[in-house]
């Protein structure tokens, strides 16, 4: 065990395997595989999972925490490494709760560290993200893929405990993505910053009436991003009420960013399988099973 695999909480590193060893280039059918893991509280990882009965060389698997959720002073860090020609679905056992922070200065923070192989494909569909009353939480993604590798990333962000009429009353949520190549070049960066109870617009109509919130960043080489972006803002094909929907073609059509708000959290979750589907579609890869 090294020094950087000490200051993980979640260390994952995937490969493709055939019977008869590693992929070799081009190869379709090998087998995504765990290759290495390292947790450390609170996070652990599921056993792998083949669940499409279409396509048995993508890799479910479930990040599970053993903590209440993150509280002040808190520190995740995830490394995350997909070999060449790996496919892994990644998602999480429940939603994160961030907690309470009353001492001011107080934060959480997290940091995912993502490489994608040549020819790999990462489809990153988090539970959400439950934002209480005076919590704050600082969030870094840095992205490293391979000019033919592929992405889904997805989140959801509740603007805290909405059952119990806790809304808006959070500190802040502060998010800074940044995409690379495994070249070093950059492709492009985002950031949000999220205001609880500074937030002038809270009572605003369109806040009031749709409390949840999505993003989604898509990278997908060679695909028609119009048309692929057309097919995300078809609520109608989608059958999800209670949303609203944009998009937009990342820099060098690179791929999407996607935009959402929603009545609930159902709603937001079924969109959300739609939008990964018309993905799947574009690279025409068999839908998302029926159990997630």
């Amino acid at each position: 065990m090294n020094a950087d695999e000490k200051r993980c909480n979640l260390e994952l590193r995937l490969k493709c395997v055939t019977p008869l060893g590693v992929c070799p280039s081009g190869n379709r059918f090998g087998q995504t595989i765990l290759s290495h893991q390292y947790t450390a509280y609170p996070l652990r990882v599921s056993p792998v999972f083949y669940l499409d009965d279409a396509d048995f060389q993508r890799a479910y698997l479930y990040v599970m925490s053993t903590s209440p959720g993150l509280l002040a002073q808190d520190k995740l860090n995830i490394s995350l490494q997909l070999a060449d020609h790996t496919s892994v679905y990644l998602t999480e056992q429940a939603a994160t709760k961030v907690h309470s922070m009353p001492i001011a200065g107080s934060k959480a923070t997290t940091n995912y560290e993502i490489e994608i192989g040549e020819g790999a494909t990462l489809e990153f569909v988090p539970e959400p993200l439950i934002l209480f009353a005076d919590a704050s939480l600082e969030q870094t993604i840095n992205i490293k893929i391979h000019p033919t590798g592929r992405l889904f990333l997805s989140e959801m962000i509740l603007p805290g405990r909405l059952a119990r009429g806790e809304f808006y009353q959070f500190q802040y949520y502060f998010s800074r993505l940044q995409v690379t190549s495994t070249c070093g070049e950059l492709w492009f960066t985002d950031a949000m910053r999220l205001e609880g109870k500074r937030n002038p617009f809270t009572k605003t109509n369109l806040f009031a009436s749709s409390p949840v919130l999505g993003n989604v960043i898509i990278v997908l080489p060679e695909t028609n991003l119009e048309l692929l972006s057309k097919s995300v803002e078809d609520l109608e094909a989608a059958n999800c009420s209670g949303l609203t929907v944009a998009s937009s073609i990342l820099p060098r059509n690179k791929g999407l960013l996607i935009r959402a708000m929603a009545s609930g959290t159902h709603e937001l979750k079924n969109y959300l399988k739609y939008a990964l589907n018309c993905v799947r579609s574009s690279i025409h890869q068999p839908s998302l099973p029926n159990d997630l």
